[in-house]
């Protein structure tokens, strides 16, 4: 545990507020919240014009302070020199309590969040901590990933460790060191940060939130979307694909839709991001589903899941509308519900939580607008299963 002195947390030496040279104006800065339950993955604000609570906080222009502000919408309190509630999380200060602390790109701030200036591209920190690192947080981890990507291809990201030398007064520098042996989930898998602090990982279609846990340090996010440019994801439009030429040959197999023929079979569907009798260690289990649908003459309706777990002797099914797993009196994947996951051809669905023990069987199938649904599951494709120990 890093010791840490109760008069540093936030700036808790309250330095004199307000120093000669005032901060810019305004400023637009990433802030994070890493509480006891209050989670807010990295949000870019602008800052706010100023900020005045009854518990003394009073200040102006871009700083730690107006940063918050602006994230939580003004659902905040505390003194000059620190924070003592974020919403519905209140952590007062005092010896021994837990506390927020602050750091800035990476490194503790000393000075109290009225007084921390920012700048455009900043990264703003708040965590949950005390002063002796008995309750709440360690000190962070960092992530460094790209917030924007291309599905199923692997790009590299870096954690590191920050370690902050507190007895150095009055600016105590932070460390930062590779974290090894950390753990980054969000993506199609979790993966682990090797020696050099570094770790491949690859994103399914959509949105993404990966998230890098060490220990007790408190964890860090990075938000991003993923796209080819042409899947209907992050904005972009759905690329049909070649068309037939008017002035050439046209390919269709005479009952696919395709040339002006009639559609009499669905689309082919297949499961990604989860192989095949692949085994899942314990707590480490998927969270994204993923998948792709070939195209279809008729157009796709819509594309449906179906999750079944068998643990022991109890069986189970999942439950999309109410995002739960629920009992079933007899065990087998037929006896489950399905669950619509819409109609993007590259699709994607994030459970509520990483699947916890069991075998599992997932299934999908589509309908297209024609009427013809999938007629037969084919095992490694259409149907995969899986186990989490």
């Amino acid at each position: 545990m890093t010791y840490k002195y109760l008069g540093l947390l936030t700036g808790g030496l309250m330095l004199v507020s307000g120093a000669l040279a005032g901060p810019a104006m305004a400023a637009k800065v990433s802030v994070e919240i890493e509480g006891k339950t209050l989670i807010k993955a990295p949000t870019v604000v602008d800052t706010a014009a100023s900020v005045s609570k009854p518990g003394g906080a009073a200040c102006t222009g871009a700083v730690a302070s107006t940063a918050l502000e602006t994230a939580v919408a003004g659902d905040w309190d505390g003194p000059a020199f620190g924070v003592t509630r974020i919403q519905a999380e209140e952590h007062p200060f005092g010896s021994g309590q837990s506390s927020w602390s602050l750091y800035v790109n990476g490194s503790f701030s000393n000075e109290g969040p009225c007084d921390r200036t920012v700048a455009d591209g900043d990264k703003v920190l708040f965590y949950w901590s005390n002063a002796y690192a008995s309750e709440g947080f360690d000190e962070p981890v960092v992530l460094d990933a790209p917030t924007t990507a291309v599905p199923g291809r692997a790009f590299t990201v870096t954690a590191k460790d920050l370690t902050t030398d507190f007895l150095t007064y009055p600016s105590p520098p932070s460390v930062q060191t590779p974290a090894a042996g950390a753990t980054v989930s969000g993506g199609t898998a979790p993966v682990t940060i090797g020696a050099d602090g570094t770790a491949a990982v690859t994103v399914a279609g959509g949105p993404y939130t990966l998230v890098v846990s060490h220990g007790n340090r408190a964890p860090a996010r990075v938000a991003g979307c993923a796209t080819t440019g042409k899947d209907g994801f992050c904005g972009t439009t759905v690329d049909a694909g070649p068309q037939p030429n008017p002035t050439g040959p046209c390919t269709t197999n005479g009952h696919d839709g395709f040339c002006g023929t009639p559609d009499k079979v669905a689309a082919n569907a297949r499961l990604t991001g989860i192989a095949e009798g692949k085994k899942y260690a314990k707590g480490k289990g998927p969270r994204q589903l993923t998948g792709a649908v070939s195209a279809d003459g008729s157009g796709i309706a819509d594309i449906r899941l179906r999750l079944t777990r068998t643990d022991g002797r109890k069986c189970s099914t999942y439950d999309g509308k109410t995002e739960k797993f629920k009992a079933i009196k007899k065990c087998g994947a037929t006896h489950g519900v399905w669950f619509s996951v819409g109609t993007d051809p590259l699709w994607s669905y994030l459970l509520p939580s990483k699947l916890g023990r069991g075998r599992y069987v997932l299934d999908v199938a589509v309908a297209d607008k024609a009427g013809n649904k999938t007629a037969q599951l084919a095992r490694g494709t259409s149907r995969v299963v899986f186990t989490v120990a």
